[in-house]
């Protein structure tokens, strides 16, 4: 009987899980009254391996009939493993038939639970259920932190999810051999087979008409699948500082998942036309090239609909969801705008690509914009914000990272921890629900508003950079080329800018020469930009086609709009030094001879607590201490105290928010730029609170220079000059940048 159980685990293996249902189904009649059932996981483990084939073959009653009865017995006998294995089956379950936000946080309850050797299947479910929600970006990166065994050989599930993300993020070719792995080293008549096959049906359709300008990646080894023993995924199994800166350290053939991350969405789930790989030299460093768009807009966000949907078996029930219909709405109407039409799908991230793109191409700039903002704010329901719920685990975890911040020992681990305890917190308690409508439209009003400043939204479309240009005359568009390439020059831009002193760099005339058609449109005018969180944190005010003019930068044209009323003159201030850098000390004491009646905090008891009590007495804040920003937890960031880090995510518990807030240190305006969702780091979370202007800097400063500078600024302010035109005169050419209104 066991070897019966044993032969239809192993035909699950490899994707035959028709097979795999007649006989656990078989088994299950004979064991009734068999004396084998007395072993406690045996009946359990059963039902637990035949509802996840049974959801594979897109059987949902019984699968959930099986999961049910397995989990009561897994309880009744007190399996604690076996509970675990059958709950993460049951959120297969649950992303197959449609709700992926269930089966989000199901994963993420189970992130931390599972055994180690147990995760990867973990991994690659989380993967397809946070792809099937359009979160691409960190569908990957659960993906990188998972797939792999002990021998660098992958199951098929994780191969043909990478193949589904490669396919998204515009990289055929690796796709391609990817799913030619997987058809390779399954017969014909398994599932994983035939997923494959369908898969590059998709990837030839994704790609039709592409003209590649290099190379493709070199096809690596051919491979096959792993096999442990166990039912195969998706589903379990039964069974430093430097000097005067003020910055702190911071047996058949096999096929591997390659190593991806976040960088490979850099769309964040809302990319545009597909685009090769190219092999750089002999390094074999992928690089993307430009192709040409190979479908209309609404063509490639059916594909990306279709990719995005979880892996199972071809004869299961299809879903009409909402962004298709809306898609068929978008084909159908002459209105290019978001409207009511659309519902919730204005919230989907292809649909948002597929108006902004047809929009641009049917000429209607005002359009492209409401599309660009939706862009900009369609995850912030999905990923953990400012103001997300807390769990009792992460204030434990928040505390842990300030004691390790405070020891000097490396604390990346706990950052990684406390980001994966926030999204559990957030999905186990319910994100909040999608909006049944797209809010009314935003271009009106900012029109009207902007008097005489121009609104430059930064957005990507069909593999392109386009400045969506509003001023008091109309709404413009312009492209201004690959998108790509504009995001690698300000990558580089960012890099070599803090170093240059001032001094001209390749990088700072090749971002010149790609904004050059937006000055052209806006001429002196301040500017209030959004961009692309694609093109990361670049210190704006530095760029040489936009140094000394005022310049916002905010996540959407309706941000600003909400928030253009006149700013009220700050009269209680707070002032804050750390213990380093040598200059913070001198600085305040300095700014208080411009401020006579402010609030000094600089002594060697100031700790995080008393500076949130002083957010609440005070008008303007400035802070000047070292700073640093984890990557993979910005809401973390923070600023050094005599008694311990201020951190970013303590912001919420100030008692209220000061009107503006200089954050004078290295790095706090790291974060803004986050992808998908709202800003984040200290100056999101400011935001967040209520604050209206930040003025921070997303890259390094130099001490001595940036007291002058502060000091510059804050005369400027008490002589009335508004908060975004003293920074771009005194402190834009430092990397500080003007965030908000």
């Amino acid at each position: 009987m066991l070897r019966r159980v044993a032969h239809g685990v192993q035909l699950a293996q490899h994707g035959r899980f028709e097979d795999t249902v007649f006989l656990l189904t078989d088994a299950r009649a004979r064991l009734r009254g068999h004396p084998i059932t007395a072993s406690a996981p045996v009946v359990p483990g059963v039902l637990a391996n035949l509802g996840l084939a049974q959801t594979l073959c897109g059987r949902y009653g019984p699968a959930d009939d099986d999961l049910r009865e397995a989990r009561a017995l897994a309880q009744e006998r007190r399996l604690p493993l076996m509970d675990l294995v059958v709950r993460q089956n049951q959120g297969c379950l649950a992303l197959h038939r449609g709700d992926s936000v269930s089966a989000i946080g199901t994963f993420l309850d189970l992130r931390h639970r599972l055994p180690a050797n147990r995760r990867d299947a973990l991994h690659v479910d989380l993967a397809e259920a946070l792809l099937a929600e359009g979160l691409v970006e960190e569908a990957a990166t659960a993906l990188h932190e998972g797939a792999w065994s002990d021998d660098g050989a992958a199951a098929p599930a994780a191969l043909l999810v990478e193949a589904k993300l490669r396919l998204l993020d515009g990289s055929p070719t690796r796709a391609v051999e990817l799913i030619r792995c997987v058809r390779r080293s399954n017969g014909t008549g398994s599932l994983w087979h035939r997923l494959a096959v369908r898969l590059e049906h998709m990837a030839h359709r994704a790609c039709r008409n592409s003209r590649p300008t290099g190379p493709a990646v070199t096809p690596g080894t051919p491979g096959t699948v792993d096999a442990t023993g166990t039912l195969a995924t998706p589903g379990a199994v039964a069974h430093t500082s430097a000097p005067g800166s003020r910055v702190t350290p911071d047996t058949p053939e096999r096929c591997s998942p390659s190593p991806i991350g976040p960088s490979l969405a850099a769309g964040a789930g809302v990319t545009g036309a597909p685009e090769a790989f190219a092999v750089a030299g002999d390094g074999g460093a992928p690089e993307a090239i430009d192709a040409a768009r190979s479908a209309g807009p609404l063509e490639w966000a059916e594909v990306a609909l279709a990719l995005r949907a979880p892996l199972v078996a071809p004869e299961a029930p299809v879903r009409d969801g909402t962004a298709h219909r809306a898609l068929r709405a978008l084909a159908r109407g002459s209105d290019t705008a978001p409207g009511a039409w659309a519902g919730p799908a204005a919230a989907d991230p292809h649909v948002v690509r597929a108006g902004l793109e047809r929009a641009l191409l049917h000429g209607d700039a005002a359009a492209a914009l409401e599309w660009a903002d939706l862009g900009r704010t369609w995850a912030a329901p999905l990923v953990p914000g400012p103001h997300a719920p807390r769990s009792a685990a992460l204030l434990a975890l928040t505390e842990r990272y300030r004691a390790a911040l405070a020891r000097g020992t490396d604390p990346r681990v706990g950052a990684r921890r406390w980001e994966s305890e926030r999204w559990r917190a957030l999905y186990t308690s319910g994100p909040a629900a999608r909006p049944d409508r797209p809010a009314a439209p935003v271009v009106p009003a900012l029109v009207e508003r902007l008097a005489d400043r121009a609104f430059v939204h930064l957005v990507r479309a069909s593999g392109d950079l386009v400045a969506i240009v509003t001023t008091s005359t109309g709404v413009r568009a312009r492209p201004l080329g690959p998108f790509r390439r504009a995001a690698r020059a300000l990558a580089r831009f960012a890099h070599e800018a803090p170093r240059s002193h001032g001094a001209p760099t390749s990088a700072g005339d090749t971002v010149h020469a790609l904004l050059a058609p937006v000055l052209s449109l806006v001429g002196d005018r301040a500017l209030v930009v959004a961009a692309d969180p694609a093109l990361g944190d670049p210190p704006w005010g530095m760029l040489p086609a936009l140094c000394g003019r005022t310049l916002s930068l905010v996540p959407t044209a309706r941000f600003w709009a909400e928030r253009t009323a006149p700013a009220p003159t700050p009269r209680r201030v707070l002032l804050v030094a750390g213990t380093e850098p040598a200059g913070a000390r001198t600085e305040v004491a300095e700014l208080a001879g411009l401020h006579p009646s402010a609030h000094v905090l600089t002594g060697a008891r100031t700790s995080p607590e008393d500076v949130l009590a002083g957010f609440g007495r005070a008008d303007l804040v400035h802070l000047a201490a070292h700073g640093r920003v984890p990557d993979d937890a910005p809401l973390l960031a923070s600023v050094e105290l005599p008694q311990g880090p201020l951190l970013a995510c303590d912001l919420r518990d100030a008692p209220a928010a000061p009107a503006v807030v200089t954050l004078s240190t290295c790095w706090s305006g790291r974060g803004f730029a986050t992808a998908p969702g709202l800003p984040s780091g200290f100056v999101g979370a400011l935001l967040a609170r209520g604050t209206r202007t930040v003025v921070a800097s997303p890259v390094p400063v130099e001490d001595a220079a940036t007291g002058a500078a502060m000091r510059a600024f804050h005369r400027a302010l008490v002589a009335g000059t508004p908060v975004p035109e003293a920074v771009a005169l005194h402190l834009g050419r430092s990397g500080f940048c003007c965030f908000g209104a």
